[in-house]
């Protein structure tokens, strides 16, 4: 008879290996020779079941059992930035609650207040004499992101918060969004300057942060930002009263609205750059000289729709211009430039760069020489 298990004089059991399971082995019919070895049991391996109620008198408590309320609450009682940044590297959801909180926010108690008072102090005392007083950042590329953001804000809140703050983005899903310039707003509303370039998932809600925490703006400078439109930029003008340079290049949301907002309520602007911005035309160049022309120097125009209109009223209103660049200006003609030169407005003026406009003759030329 084939023999169907192979004994070797062992107590162990071995099945051919066309019989797999121990099952099927022992459903066979009696006419098959099986061996099976006395006074021994089969040894079957199972993992060890836990019951629901062991395991949870094992389990611990933790802290992220807290709803974020109350860990919110937590931080604010922080004593220093030092401890607020140890916080932030233990998640992202830490992080996240930690740059949630206001610069003004923290402390509750006196005592706390003392401690984040003298530590502040400090170190903005030792910080003062590098970079013009104030901290300075630049994020590029894959390094923007709001992660970083955040991290900066919590990482800076305790040194007095950052003064200047560049970021060059990329076209990227996980680039910088308003979540992450909010993060920059709250934990540093003693932000000074502000470059966005190429971010275009960045949008009116983040300036509106800016504008509503970051009071001591001086100059902001927005570049391929799609997202943001005149809404943004006049909760910029209707906050950020100290505003003394604005520059705004390939903004297609932004228009004239945005800068006659800007010349109305920045009475400190003293420099000025648009480009390629189609939303800007006459009325928006020309409400933004005459209602700030009285410290505006700096003039920078190009690639906008605007005509001889507006030649005319900078030749009128721009006394106290003193740079003034012109650049791929196509609608305007001789007759502008004759009547911003013959208006003897521009006597301050000690440079002047015209480019690529076709109606810059020798008759302009010599009316503005005069």
């Amino acid at each position: 008879m084939p023999a169907l298990v192979n004994y070797s004089g062992d107590d162990e059991f071995f099945i051919r290996k066309n019989s797999i399971e121990l099952g099927r082995l022992c459903s066979i019919s009696s006419q098959a020779d099986v061996y099976w070895p006395p006074h021994k049991r089969v040894r079957i391996s199972a993992p060890f079941l836990f019951r629901e109620t062991d395991f949870e008198q094992n389990k611990q408590p933790s802290i992220n059992d807290l709803p974020g309320e109350c860990i919110f609450e937590i931080f604010k009682r922080l004593p220093s930035g030092r401890e607020r940044s140890l916080c932030a590297c233990v998640s992202k959801r830490w992080l996240r609650l930690l740059s949630s909180i206001r610069k003004g926010e923290y402390g509750s108690s006196k005592v706390v207040k003392e401690n984040i008072d003298s530590v502040s102090y400090a170190i903005e005392t030792i910080s003062s004499n590098e970079n013009g007083g104030y901290l300075t950042r630049c994020l590029e590329g894959k390094k923007a992101t709001d992660v970083r953001l955040a991290a900066v804000a919590v990482g800076t809140s305790g040194r007095g918060g950052l003064g200047k703050l560049s970021i060059r983005g990329s076209n990227s899903s996980c680039g910088v969004t308003n979540f992450g310039l909010s993060s920059i707003a709250r934990g540093c509303p003693s932000l000074k300057s502000l470059s966005l370039w190429n971010v275009p998932h960045v949008g009116d809600v983040g300036l509106y942060e800016i504008a509503k925490e970051c009071h001591l703006l001086e100059k902001l400078d927005l570049c391929q930002c799609s997202a943001v439109s005149s809404k943004g930029l006049i909760a910029i003008a209707e906050n950020c009263l100290n505003l003394t340079a604005l520059s705004i290049e390939s903004c297609p949301k932004i228009g004239n609205e945005s800068l006659q907002a800007v010349g109305k309520l920045c009475p400190k602007l003293q420099s000025i750059s648009i480009k390629d911005c189609p939303l800007v035309g006459d009325h928006g160049v020309s409400s933004l000289f005459s209602l700030a022309s009285s410290v505006l120097s700096k003039v920078k125009l190009e690639g906008l729709k605007i005509s001889d209109f507006s030649l005319s009223v900078i030749g009128y209103y721009g006394k106290s211009v003193t740079n003034l660049m012109f650049s791929g200006l196509r609608n305007v003609s001789e007759k502008g430039f004759w009547v911003m030169g013959n208006a003897q407005g521009l006597q301050k003026l000690v440079s002047l760069m015209i480019t690529s406009c076709r109606g810059l003759t020798d008759v302009s030329l010599e009316a503005m020489g005069k």
